[in-house]
Formats: structure tokens, C-alpha cells, sequence
């Protein structure tokens, strides 16, 4: 196996669009190396791109902008990502512990698109896009919706680097919630994971809009889009949210393994999503 320690972008592009699919690349290496040990895969070349300063940070201007090689601590810690994105702050802060989140990067959870990826369901609430470049066609952006295509696999081509996240203002009277089921005292993937971004009219009863994202209930983290239609304009209790619920149950999938039972996650996701529409609501009403 060769190893190859980057240190700018033009570096970390050639060298993709050189290897292509030989190429894996590795920042903190929380996920990496765990795939490597357990045999998942067998790279030919390691890219070592965690000294690529201009990857790392989170600004603001209208929108916000979080490199793709910032870590999970600072993301947690950042007080604009606390205040307007409050979903991705709590799950970067539960990613295991304070060891692996002071390593592990934004880019690498999105990319690895395991099954029950934390930081994936508070992204996709929010809308957020991935921006990735090549050498050879430059950089493009991609919905994070459709950049999971499936469980470990995304749309980024083999000459491709994952460069940003880009995060949009989010609407007026909203409030977004990461609802974790683990393990007690467990710093591991969730069992389920549940986040929800609600917005209410100006009389705080009815929803505008409802963006609800899971990971843990099939082989991606997903929208429940009909879930969300039948939410929207509608005051988000009683029916019409046993409806959501049970529309999200309908779109997902459980299995048996060593952490919980398929049982178990189809029981504990119902209740999941109901605190998180309550916590919301809570949050925009000022009484939290």
C-alpha cells in the first residue's frame, strides 16, 4: 500500500485524478482504518490530506459554509451552528468522544455514508449541499439528497474531493432537533437517529414546512418526504402526526443486530419523532 501526505488542493487533485479508484482518502481516519482492519477495503494508495488547511472552517455569509475537512468538535462548539443549525451541532457532539470528534471531519461522515451516520439526518433537514472538484471538470455542487445513493455509497466520481458543505438561511419561526436513540453511556452510530426541521405560521399552530430525516431504519439515511407533506399545513399533533409517523414506518426497514433488535427500532422510532415535534415547537414558542 503507498501512503502520500498532501498539502494543497492542485496536490490532492492530480494525485485523484491519477490513481482514480486505487485512491482512498484519509483525514482524522476514525472510519478508515476500522475499514481497512476489518477487511472492508483494501486501498492500494492512501491519501493523506489532513494538512489541506483551506478545507477546514466555517464561515458566514447568507449562507453557511463548513469545510469539508473541519472537524466534528469545532463544528459542535461553533456558536453560529449552535444558533441556526442546532441539529448538526448536537450530533457532531455525539460522534463518540471528544477524542474522536477532535479527529474525525464533516466530509468523511458524509462521504462514508454508512447506514446510520450521525451528522446525515441533520444535513438533510436542512437542505444542505455538498460541493466537490476534480482537475479535469472543476467543482460542482450536489443536493446531500441525492449524493447518498445508497448504504457506503455516494455520487462522488473517482477523481473527485469533497471540498465544503454549504448550509442555506433557514425560514422564519423554525427550529431544528437531533433526537439520538443509543445505548446508554455507549459512544458508538445510533441505533436510530431522527432530525426534524419545523416551521410554524405567524399564529405558532400550524406547520409551513416539515423536513424530517432518518438514519438507522434502512440501508441510508433518508427524507421521509410523504411524512413531511402530511404535516404541512396541518398543526402537527393528534392525526395528523400518527399519520407522519406511520407514513414514516411505511418508507423504512429493520433489522436484528448485536446492539438492538429489529423490534426495538420499529418501536422506539414513533416516539423518537414525537419529541422531536414537540421539542420544536417548544423551541419556536420561546419555552425552552
Amino acid at each position: 500500500m503507498d501512503f502520500f501526505t498532501l498539502t494543497s488542493m492542485n496536490e490532492a487533485l492530480e494525485k485523484l485524478g491519477t490513481l482514480g479508484t486505487d485512491a482512498t482518502m484519509v483525514a482524522g481516519g476514525t472510519a478508515v482504518r476500522y475499514q481497512i482492519t476489518s477487511g472492508q477495503i483494501v486501498p492500494k494508495a492512501l491519501l493523506h490530506i489532513e494538512r489541506l488547511s483551506e478545507l477546514k472552517g466555517i464561515s458566514k455569509n447568507g449562507s453557511t459554509r463548513v469545510g469539508a475537512l473541519t472537524c466534528l468538535r469545532d463544528i459542535a462548539e461553533d456558536r453560529n451552528i449552535q444558533s441556526d443549525f442546532s441539529a448538526i451541532s448536537t450530533a457532531a457532539g455525539k460522534c463518540g468522544g471528544w477524542q474522536t470528534q477532535s479527529v474525525a471531519t464533516i466530509g468523511g461522515n458524509v462521504c462514508g455514508a454508512a447506514p446510520n451516520a450521525d451528522l446525515l439526518p441533520p444535513l438533510l433537514v436542512q437542505e444542505a449541499e455538498i460541493e466537490l472538484a476534480s482537475q479535469a471538470r472543476g467543482s460542482r455542487k450536489l443536493p446531500l439528497n441525492d449524493f447518498i445513493l445508497n448504504a457506503h455509497k455516494s455520487a462522488r466520481k473517482e477523481d473527485e474531493l469533497a471540498t465544503a458543505i454549504l448550509l442555506p438561511t433557514q425560514p422564519e419561526r423554525s427550529a431544528d432537533v437531533y433526537i439520538r436513540i443509543q445505548r446508554r453511556s455507549a459512544m458508538e452510530r445510533p441505533i436510530i437517529g431522527v432530525a426534524l426541521r419545523l416551521a410554524l405560521d405567524e399564529d405558532m399552530s400550524r406547520t409551513t414546512q416539515a423536513r424530517i430525516a432518518v438514519c438507522g431504519a434502512g440501508p441510508m439515511a433518508f427524507r421521509a418526504a410523504e411524512a413531511e407533506n402530511l404535516l404541512a399545513g396541518a398543526v402537527p399533533e393528534g392525526d395528523a402526526l400518527n399519520a407522519a409517523v406511520d407514513a414514516i414506518l411505511k418508507c423504512s426497514s429493520f433489522r436484528d443486530d448485536a446492539r438492538a433488535s429489529a423490534s426495538y427500532r420499529k418501536a422506539v422510532l414513533p416516539r423518537a419523532v414525537i419529541h422531536a415535534v414537540s421539542l420544536c415547537r417548544e423551541f419556536i414558542g420561546g419555552t425552552r
